[in-house]
């Protein structure tokens, strides 16, 4: 790393990232393959998460919306029955 032609990682990630990068140029083709394959399933796992993940605070947040609109409008409907 002393090497006045490399630059160095601004960050810790950056440095796990070029260590991890270096390590697995060592490794056989078909490794890599593998690696790249299950790279994939896991990113479309963690897509199919966050959507669900996503969908389910859209559908809180509407939850909410919607008890707060009826106490608004049992409040609403006190405040009419008693004038």
């Amino acid at each position: 790393m002393n090497d006045s032609h490399e630059t160095k990682p601004i960050s810790t990630f950056d440095e796990i990232c070029h260590l991890t990068i270096e390590t697995m140029r060592k490794m056989d083709l078909e490794t890599l393959m593998q690696l790249q394959k299950q790279a994939v399933r896991e990113l479309d796992r963690a897509k199919l998460t966050k959507g669900c993940i996503d969908l389910a605070l859209s559908l809180k947040k509407q939850d909410q919306d919607r008890i707060a609109a009826e106490a608004d409008t049992s409040q609403q409907s006190l405040l009419d029955d008693q004038g």
